[in-house]
């Protein structure tokens, strides 16, 4: 049988192209030697989450006098959270299989490889495929000091650690400062630059690093190899990046350059005609879950013949408390292209739901071009943030304005008020 569609790997992008794909009524055949559903569903974005909301239950446990209720023995079963964690991921996995298997999609249980444009082997069975999109992810980083382990070993851990020394600076090791510290560990950050998270704007990288700091995590600048290393008490989490999936995927006749991830154009199309690449395999992509999944499934449009496409705003967040989510331009991003800004900021210490949940500082943020008015940006640190961004996303997507952001009322009370509160701060700068 020829198919339609060959899928290399069956994470977010591979799965979200075979489903796009058999909605358009072609024939796919999807390869993943492991577990469906990638690192994000297995090892990364769901069991990370599951293990974020865990130590945030447990926090709260401290603050429950305030609401009058008095809780005793609170403490942690390790061994439980683990299987709790793992029927999760267990029972989502079991669903997305379902599910392509109900749209007719071929799973083939074992690594792909590519022979050519036509034809990928797997088992020593070939199988030909029209279009070749290669889906294959991205792993850890192997750490660089002796003795470290990865996140995938230390969501494997039966036990909290006492001490845990984490190596990086980026989304990954911030998430593990807060959640191993709620839980009782004495977390230490080693960055090897002179800040936490320097790719976002700054007054969120400030807020992100007093908030960690009020909570009791050690944060070190700058750090030296010696500074690294375990003083024989600690487990060190090496959290220094991925690296692109990019071994044995295709024979080197075919000619694809995947040394350093895969290059494409726009369209995740390579060099290759008839070959596409999405997701953390391409080189230099932002390595996020829901990114993976647009690509996926903008290359089956490609292949329908769908050739132009809007840019679409990415949308980055932090899964901590308060929760961090930025999207678009921040304003020093935007005078650096050359943009008239103007910004409006709501703090939430001022929002009625805020107050009553947390006592933790936040903002809303948000940013417009002076002359027009169109949003362009924002950037969020409070209670929901990752869902309340999805509403500035859109805005940033259809190029709306302040005043057409103000023409839809927001309920009360909420925490997406706030995002009222910031535009009307911002309408006022713009008059």
């Amino acid at each position: 049988m020829k198919y339609n569609v060959g899928i290399l790997g069956g994470g977010p992008a591979g799965y979200s192209a075979a489903f796009e794909a058999a909605e358009r009524g072609l024939s796919v055949v999807l390869f993943e030697k492991e577990d469906i559903g990638g690192t994000c569903l297995n090892r990364g974005c769901v069991p990370t989450k599951y293990l974020s909301h865990t130590a945030e239950l447990f926090a709260g446990l401290t603050k429950l006098g305030k609401y009058g209720i008095s809780v005793s023995d609170g403490k942690i079963e390790p061994i439980l959270m683990r299987k709790t964690n793992y029927e999760i991921i267990l029972k989502l996995r079991k669903g997305l299989q379902q599910k392509l298997e109900q749209q007719k999609i071929v799973i083939v249980g074992s690594k792909g490889k590519i022979v050519d444009r036509h034809h990928i082997i797997a088992e020593d069975k070939k199988y030909d495929v029209e279009n070749i999109i290669i889906a294959t992810g991205a792993r850890t980083t192997p750490p660089f000091i002796e003795g470290a382990i990865t996140t995938d070993e230390l969501l494997k851990l039966d036990y909290v650690p006492e001490y845990l020394k984490i190596i990086g600076g980026g989304v990954i090791a911030v998430e593990f400062a807060d959640i191993y510290s709620k839980l009782g560990s004495h977390v230490t950050m080693c960055l090897r630059s002179d800040r936490l998270l320097r790719k976002f704007d700054k007054e969120i990288s400030v807020s992100v690093t007093q908030y960690l700091k009020k909570h009791g995590i050690q944060i070190v600048a700058n750090c030296s190899m010696e500074q690294m290393k375990t003083n024989g008490n600690e487990v060190i989490l090496s959290a220094i990046g991925r690296t692109a999936n990019t071994q044995d995927i295709i024979v080197e006749e075919a000619g694809l350059d995947v040394s350093n991830g895969i290059i494409v154009d726009s369209n995740g199309r390579t060099n290759i005609p008839g070959i596409y690449a999405v997701g953390d395999v391409v080189k230099d992509n932002v390595q996020l879950a829901h990114v993976a999944m647009e690509q996926g499934r903008r290359a089956i449009r490609t292949i329908c013949g769908e050739m132009e496409f809007e840019p679409f705003a990415i949308v980055n967040c932090i899964y901590m408390q308060p929760e961090v989510a930025v999207v678009g331009l921040s304003e020093a991003e935007a005078r650096g292209k050359g943009i008239p800004v103007v910004s409006g900021k709501q703090v939430m210490s001022a929002n009625a739901r805020t107050v009553i949940a947390t006592e933790e500082r936040g903002f809303i943020k948000i940013i417009a071009q002076s002359d027009s008015g169109i949003v362009i940006g924002a950037q969020l640190m409070c209670e929901r943030a990752s869902d309340l961004i999805a509403e500035l996303a859109l805005a940033i997507n259809q190029k709306l304005t302040v005043d057409d952001l103000l023409n839809s009322v927001r309920p009360h009370p909420s925490y997406c008020e706030a995002i009222t509160d910031a535009l009307w701060t911002l309408k006022g700068k713009l008059q």
